[in-house]
């Protein structure tokens, strides 16, 4: 269904991704451990898929109550992309998950106060990892322990995963008209992820968020 209602919006469907030997599909909804499964892509989660041959993404797995369920949607149309994360549940989340959520929108607003023409990419990012270490979760942030993915935004347009990223070793200044997915999570291994995805375009003077969908657990 929610493919089937973007599409009817002119979503188009495929992602261009700026990598080697790598396929992309646009959307997954993880649920439960499932979010805490990673793939062998460098994002903070992968989710189980539905056969050997493509262990990535959305599973058979029934939804359950009181567990997280991450939709991660990216929407294409006329070959530009935007990226978004939100999160759902049925009924109510146990506080862990919660207070996991807040953490990464306190994350998300920290990286956003700084974001500007000139700001540099590099540094957001270390800001974000010094955030969620001083908040708990430097062993699950962006990943589960070892496996952490290296960026927490990634530049987003024409191509998925083109600059700018907010990385390690991306020492270059933002500009004015660059577009990027801002998307800080947590991943719990056997137990799930939780977090937040807005994308955003550099402006003039600081940033525009371009997703509209109100950023908050959406409780069924």
């Amino acid at each position: 269904m929610l493919d089937l209602t973007a599409k009817q919006y002119g979503h188009e469907g495929l992602a261009r991704v700026r990598s080697i030997d790598y396929e992309a599909y646009t959307w997954h909804v993880l649920s439960g451990p499932t979010g805490g499964i990673v793939s062998q892509a460098d994002s903070p989660m992968g989710g189980l898929g539905v056969s050997p041959a493509f262990p990535v993404g959305g599973s058979l797995k029934t939804l359950e109550r009181h567990e997280p369920i991450l939709v991660d949607f990216l929407c294409v149309y006329h070959g530009y992309m935007v990226d978004t994360t939100r999160m759902f549940s049925l009924g109510k989340l146990e506080n862990k998950w919660i207070a996991a959520y807040d953490a990464m929108r306190r994350v998300h607003d920290a990286v956003l106060e700084d974001t500007r023409p000139g700001a540099n990419c590099q540094e957001l990012f270390r800001k974000s990892v010094r955030l969620a270490h001083e908040l708990g979760y430097q062993d699950s942030y962006l990943g589960p322990p070892a496996l952490q993915t290296t960026f927490v935004a990634h530049g987003i347009g024409l191509e998925l995963g083109e600059f700018p990223y907010l990385a390690e070793g991306h020492d270059y200044p933002l500009e004015q008209g660059m577009v990027f997915s801002l998307e800080p999570k947590v991943v719990f291994p056997g137990e799930g992820a939780i977090g937040t995805e807005n994308t955003v375009v550099v402006t003039e003077d600081g940033y525009e968020v371009l997703t509209p969908v109100p950023d908050r657990i959406f409780e069924v």
